[in-house]
C-alpha cells in the first residue's frame, strides 16, 4: 500500500504541474475530429484496404495532417515506414479426414474446418498425421502448467481448446474469466511450432472464442497478409486452423470420450497430453506475392530526454470493398478506425500547441491491423527508438459515436501501474474507471499496443464505452451489443453527421493527451503488475 501511495502522489504531482503549464487541451477540437472521420470514412477511400488503389490517398492524408500540425517526419526525414508484406492465397481440401476407431470422419471446409499456412511452400499436407489432444496448448511456468509434458510432437498434429484453463471456472486459476495471452489463438500456433508439431487445430466455442464460427469461416480460402519473412516462415506449422465444436464432439465421441469430460480433463492442473487413436489427413495449395504497405509516423522530439519516447498508435486500415450488404459493398470503417486516427491527430495538435515535452512523443498510424497487427508488429521489430527507451504505448480502437461517457473503460485493467495514471485524469473529468465488460475476449491482445506489450512495454488501451451520459448504462450496453452484431466489420460502419455525436472522442482525446503529457514530462518508468505475464520481459530487458 505504501508503494501504491507513493506512485499515486507522483502521478498527481506530475499531472497537476503539466495541466497547469503544458495543457494544449484547448487545441483539441470537435470540428477537427469530425473532419478527419468524415474524410477517412467517405466512399472516396473505398474502405482503406492496405495495398489497394486507395492506400496512397489514405496515408498521404494522414501524413499531410501530421505535417500541417507541425510534427517532424519520424523515419529519417520521412513520414512513412515501409512495411513489406506477404500475401498468401490458399485452396484447401474439400474435407479434413480423420480415421478413428469408429470409422472415417470427413469434416467439410468452412462448415466444420478451416486451415491456413504462411509457410512458403506451394503445397502442404497432413498424411495420416497422428493426433494428440494437448489440452489448451499452453506452457506457462508461472502457473506450473505444461500441456505437453516433454512429448515428442515431430510430424504430429495437436488438438487444443481455445482460451485458457481459467475460463468458465469458479476459481482463480490463471485469471479466471479474464483471458491471458496463453488463451489467444495466436499463442497456441506459436507454441505448437516451438514444440515441434506439424499442425495445430483449435476447437472453436462461441463463449471462449468471443466470436461466432462465421468469423473463423470467413478466413477460409481468403487472401491473407503476413509480414514478409526472411526464412520463408519455415518456423511455422505447416497446418494452422480450427475445427467446429460439433466436429470436436464427434471426434471425441469416436475415441470413446465425452466433449465435456475432455474439457474438464484439460482444465485440470495436472493435465497430461493424450495420443488419440486418430490419424488426420488434408491438403493445402498456396500462392504467394510480396508487396509493400506503409505506416505513417510523426514525431515531437523531447527537450530534455529525446532518446526516451511515449508512443501513440491508431491503425488506419479497414476491410476495403467486400460482400454487398443491402446493396452497399464499401466497408467504410468510421468507428474502426477512422475514429482513433482522428483522436491521435488531435492529441498531436495538443502537444504541438503546448511547450515541448521533456521526452519524445511518437504518433504512429499503422497498417494492416485487420490482418493481424502487421504494421505495429513491423514497427516493434524495427523501432525508431530502442524498446528499452520506450516508456509506454497509448492506443485505442473502435471509438463509438454515442457522445460523452461517464466512464473510462480500461481494456487490460490490472496489468500495470498505468491504470492509476488514467484514473487520475479521469477523475478530473468527473469520470469513473470501468473494467472491461468482456475480459474473456482478450481485447488487450488484439489491438496495436500488443506487439510492444509482448516486448515488455506497458500499455494503455482506454476509452469511454459502457456508460454514455445521454443514454445511461443499460441502454449504452444495448447499443454496444447492437454495434458488435450489426455494425462492426460491415458496410454500415459509416459516419452520420446529423445523428452521430463525437463528444466522447473529444473527451477521450483530452484525457489521453493529459496522460501522455504527464508521462512525457516525468522521470517515471511505469511498472507491470506483479501477476502480469509481461512483467519479467520488461524487467529483464532493462537490467
Amino acid at each position: 500500500m505504501k508503494a501504491f501511495n507513493i506512485l499515486l502522489l507522483a502521478v498527481l504531482s506530475v499531472s497537476c504541474s503539466s495541466v497547469k503549464n503544458n495543457s494544449g487541451e484547448s487545441a483539441i477540437q470537435y470540428k477537427n475530429i469530425e473532419k478527419h472521420i468524415a474524410e477517412l470514412s467517405s466512399d472516396r477511400y473505398q474502405g482503406r484496404m492496405p495495398l489497394s488503389a486507395t492506400e496512397g490517398i489514405t496515408v498521404d492524408y494522414i501524413a499531410g495532417q501530421m505535417k500541417e500540425i507541425g510534427l517532424e517526419p519520424a523515419n529519417g526525414g520521412s513520414f512513412f515506414q515501409e512495411v513489406p508484406l506477404l500475401a498468401v492465397s490458399s485452396k484447401i481440401s474439400s474435407t479434413l479426414d480423420f480415421e478413428t476407431p469408429k470409422g472415417k470422419l470427413k469434416f467439410p471446409k468452412m462448415t466444420d474446418y478451416v486451415t491456413f499456412s504462411r509457410k512458403m511452400e506451394a503445397e502442404q499436407s497432413l498424411d495420416q498425421s497422428e493426433l494428440v489432444f494437448a489440452g489448451f496448448g499452453i506452457t506457462a511456468p508461472e502457473y506450473s502448467r505444461d500441456d505437453f509434458q516433454g512429448m515428442d510432437l515431430t510430424g504430429k498434429t495437436i488438438l487444443v481448446f481455445v482460451n485458457d484453463p481459467g475460463y468458465g471456472t469458479n476459481d482463480s486459476y490463471f485469471k479466471g474469466n479474464t483471458m491471458t495471452y496463453y488463451g489467444r489463438w495466436t499463442y497456441k500456433f506459436e507454441e505448437a511450432v516451438r514444440r515441434g508439431a506439424r499442425g495445430c487445430l483449435i476447437i472453436h466455442e462461441m463463449g471462449p472464442a468471443g466470436y461466432p464460427w462465421k468469423v473463423v469461416a470467413n478466413n477460409g480460402e481468403s487472401t491473407k497478409l503476413y509480414l514478409k519473412p526472411e526464412n520463408g516462415y519455415q518456423d511455422r506449422c505447416a497446418f494452422e486452423g480450427w475445427i467446429s465444436q460439433s466436429a470436436a464432439e464427434q471426434l471425441f465421441s469416436a475415441c470413446g470420450m465425452n466433449f465435456q469430460d475432455a474439457k474438464k480433463m484439460a482444465i485440470r492442473k495436472d493435465f497430461k497430453p493424450v495420443v488419440l487413436p486418430v490419424k488426420v489427413s488434408g491438403w493445402m495449395k498456396n500462392t504467394f506475392e510480396t508487396k509493400t504497405s506503409k505506416n505513417v509516423c510523426g514525431l515531437i522530439r523531447g527537450s530534455k530526454h529525446p532518446d526516451e519516447v511515449v508512443v501513440y498508435t491508431a491503425h488506419w486500415d479497414h476491410l476495403g470493398v467486400g460482400i454487398p450488404v443491402k446493396g452497399d459493398s464499401i466497408y467504410n470503417g468510421a468507428t474502426d478506425n477512422a475514429s482513433a486516427v482522428a483522436w491521435m491527430l488531435e492529441i498531436a495538435r495538443g502537444f504541438k500547441t503546448a511547450p515541448a515535452p521533456e521526452r519524445s512523443v511518437l504518433f504512429l498510424s499503422v497498417t494492416s491491423e485487420e490482418s493481424g497487427l502487421l504494421g505495429s508488429s513491423y514497427y516493434a521489430e524495427h523501432p525508431f527508438f530502442p524498446i528499452t527507451k520506450t516508456v509506454a504505448v497509448i492506443n485505442t480502437d473502435v471509438m463509438l459515436f454515442m457522445g460523452k461517457f461517464k466512464d473510462v473503460m480500461i481494456t487490460g485493467s490490472g496489468q500495470s501501474e498505468l491504470d492509476e495514471w488514467v484514473r487520475s485524469e479521469a477523475e478530473k473529468q468527473g469520470r469513473y474507471i470501468a473494467p472491461d465488460p468482456n475480459p474473456d475476449n482478450g481485447m488487450f491482445f488484439r489491438s496495436d499496443q500488443f506487439p510492444l506489450v509482448k516486448l515488455g512495454v506497458p500499455a494503455i488501451y482506454a476509452k469511454g464505452y459502457v456508460d454514455a451520459e445521454k443514454l445511461g448504462k443499460e441502454e449504452t450496453m444495448k447499443q454496444v451489443d447492437r454495434y458488435w452484431k450489426e455494425t462492426y466489420h460491415s458496410p454500415f460502419d459509416e459516419y452520420h453527421p446529423t445523428t452521430d455525436d463525437l463528444g466522447g472522442i473529444v473527451e477521450d482525446a483530452k484525457l489521453l493527451y493529459h496522460v501522455g503529457t504527464n508521462l512525457a514530462n516525468s522521470a517515471e518508468w511505469p511498472k507491470w503488475s506483479a501477476d502480469s505475464e509481461f512483467r519479467m520481459v520488461r524487467e529483464n530487458s532493462r537490467k
